[in-house]
């Protein structure tokens, strides 16, 4: 992919490789009929809480969270602190990504923030 710049109206090679996106650890779970998606991205936890983005599945535009997002927001920070407290880390929840249709059930998205939380402060990932 190539590009111009606006003085020379030259090519710009431009290294695509070299683009970066905030890191997020993801982690997809489903059992039985509930499904949720965790992905966090650590960092320096604000005041007010992490911030919640909605990710969006090709072709949907209704981005009302289906589910109890307040609950959903306290059970990824319970399980960041249980891992922490387990692994001797002090990871921050900087930032929460959330599918607004997700269905999880009660203590899901902790056991899975607790796993990803882990794995992050054990260095697997």
């Amino acid at each position: 992919m190539t590009t111009t710049t606006s003085r020379s109206q030259q090519p710009l090679k431009m290294d695509i490789t070299r683009i970066q996106r905030s890191v997020f650890y993801r982690y997809q779970h489903v059992i039985g009929p509930k499904c949720v998606l965790v992905s966090v991205r650590f960092g320096k936890a604000p005041l007010n809480g992490p911030p919640v983005i909605r990710l969006l599945a090709m072709n949907r535009t209704e981005s009302a969270v289906q589910f109890d997002l307040a609950n959903h927001v306290s059970e990824i920070l319970a399980g960041v602190a249980r891992a922490n407290s387990e692994c001797g880390t002090c990871l921050e929840v900087e930032a929460i990504e959330v599918v607004p249709d997700d269905y999880p059930g009660k203590g899901h998205a902790e056991h899975v923030a607790y796993k990803v939380a882990m794995a992050v402060g054990r260095g697997d990932v």
